[in-house]
């Protein structure tokens, strides 16, 4: 053993071995490691982490918006300026109020007939067979003009697919190749750069959203579409079916550009003495704490200011049913002043056709009163 020592004390290297070989081959090293690292480490967050910048640079969105929920089957007199044969005149609603920015709802399956005889998703706005992507019905005709109109003046719109009538997609297929056509479907149709999945109701269990959430990743990759999630939320935190829903997207390696918390219809989860404006700040400072301890979970470490700018806040504008207190603009002011000090990356509600008194809602009396508050939330 000595003798071998002896002998490997008398190597001597090259000065080629020295200078060129060995500093290669560590390079080598460094970068097949820095290559397994990326491809076993999940793709979150890129996005939010990845930069400072003012606006996402896929969609061009800003990282803080006011972006209003417009029902775009909502039956607008064809008469009123506010129509497009029928359909609501985004341009019009942007141009009264100086929001560029709308997520309209909602995209889903045809409700009497869900499926192609291929297995592929029958789709339309809200289910309606005649408001489909090759329909000549005037009123879808209206929806693709003023989406048009809207762009054409610098607006921008997401799409949400899901809501709370129906069957979303992902309930109606299981298919990971069936859903991932329907999103890529989607996205060319209407030239979209970010997508909204609205997950309510009965469309929230884990096993239906972990396909969904692969076929998603599917199109991600091959789109960078951004994603966000609108889930509900009560005033103590995500339950247990929420946080679910999140891990399915997460483990599956989407990167969730924003959680968008449906601030309502608490029932009995408010406290006494808190009205829906308090209850609902109260549900976005708990879902800050867990958000982060999901990320923990898959080693990534958001700040309270990285949680905030993924968050979402859309409260239901207005008197919604019997069931719950008529939502105010004293409740609104609230919820604006908490998401300016926090830096939110969306302020949002439903629906803007209350707003501006398209649609006739007791809860509501001055026109825009909703917005004109949550555009507060924007300023310096």
């Amino acid at each position: 053993m000595k003798n071998n020592f002896k002998q490997l004390k008398r190597i001597k290297l090259s000065d080629a071995w020295k200078h060129v070989y060995i500093p290669a081959i560590c390079m080598g090293v460094l970068f097949l490691i820095s290559v397994v690292v990326i491809a076993i480490t999940p793709a979150i967050e890129y996005s939010i982490i990845g930069g400072q910048n003012k606006t996402y640079e896929k969609s061009g969105l800003p990282k803080k918006m006011v972006a209003p929920f417009v029902d775009m089957t909502s039956w607008v007199n064809p008469s009123s300026e506010y129509s497009i044969n029928g359909a609501p005149n985004l341009a019009k609603l942007a141009s009264d109020t100086s929001v560029n920015n709308y997520c309209l709802g909602f995209i889903n399956p045809v409700s009497n007939a869900p499926l192609n005889s291929d297995g592929s998703i029958n789709w339309a706005w809200g289910g309606y067979s005649t408001l489909g992507k090759n329909s000549t019905n005037s009123q879808y005709l209206g929806i693709v003009q003023s989406m048009e109109n809207l762009r054409n003046i610098g607006g921008k719109y997401i799409i949400s697919v899901g809501g709370q009538i129906g069957n979303a997609p992902w309930k109606v297929t299981q298919s990971e190749d069936k859903l991932e056509e329907f999103y890529n479907d989607i996205v060319s149709t209407y030239n979209i750069t970010r997508l909204d999945l609205d997950i309510e109701e009965n469309n929230q269990d884990y096993d239906h959203n972990l396909a969904n959430a692969k076929a998603i990743k599917k199109v991600q990759d091959a789109t960078h579409i951004e994603i966000v999630l609108t889930i509900p939320i009560m005033p103590y935190g995500w339950e247990q079916k929420q946080i679910n829903i999140i891990n399915a997207y997460i483990s599956s390696g989407v990167d969730i550009t924003m959680i968008n918390n449906m601030c309502m219809c608490y029932g009995t989860g408010v406290n006494s003495g808190e009205d829906y404006g308090d209850a609902s700040i109260r549900a976005i400072e708990n879902s800050i704490v867990q958000l982060q301890q999901i990320y923990t979970g898959y080693g990534i470490d958001l700040s309270s200011t990285q949680a905030y700018l993924k968050t979402g806040c859309t409260v239901s504008i207005g008197y919604e049913s019997s069931l719950y207190p008529t939502f105010t603009t004293e409740m609104m002011t609230k919820i604006a002043h908490h998401a300016k000090e926090h830096n939110y990356g969306m302020l949002s509600f439903w629906s803007m056709g209350r707003d501006s008194k398209i649609e006739n809602n007791t809860g509501i009396s001055e026109k825009y009163s909703f917005i004109n508050i949550a555009k507060t939330y924007l300023n310096n």
